[in-house]
């Protein structure tokens, strides 16, 4: 088989020029997905404080791995495994979390000021005026809904 075979490229791990693993996709998918459900703050507080513990960790997701490989496809974890044995990439992927939450927020900021634009548009007392859909029931010429009762009685 050759490297240029596509079912060896995906087993094996693609190298950086320094020779170490490249798992900037995986992050940037886990970054994505933590920001997504807007869990920014606890998956920094979470990764912060088992940063120190970061191999022992792998070693238990290693040992745990038949019974986690039920769930969970295991291309992707085991590459997890590998990625976190080294506490700088776990310091990589804090600060990956923190820059897709940071161009999030500035998506969301821009939304915010073209609504804000949208309405700005609209006159103010244009709110309160009445309008004139098709669909509308016809009133009885007072203000009023016609709702057929009357009001001398």
């Amino acid at each position: 088989m050759s490297v240029s075979d596509p079912g060896l490229r995906e087993i094996l791990p693609r190298q950086t020029d320094d020779g170490e693993e490249d798992f900037s996709d995986l992050m940037a998918k886990m970054a994505r997905a933590v920001v997504e459900r807007q869990l920014t703050v606890p998956a920094i507080v979470f990764l912060e404080s088992v940063k120190p513990l970061s191999f022992l960790g792998n070693q238990l997701m290693i040992f745990l791995n038949p019974m986690v490989s039920l769930i969970v496809t295991s291309k992707d974890y085991y590459r997890f495994v590998r990625m976190i044995e080294d506490r700088d990439n776990v310091e990589k992927l804090i600060e990956e979390i923190e820059d897709t939450n940071a161009r999030w927020q500035e998506r969301q900021r821009e939304l915010r000021e073209q609504r804000r634009k949208k309405r700005g548009k609209r006159r103010f007392l244009g709110l309160f005026g009445r309008r004139s859909d098709a669909g509308d029931k016809e009133g009885d010429g007072s203000g009023q809904q016609g709702d057929n009762q009357n009001p001398g009685d």
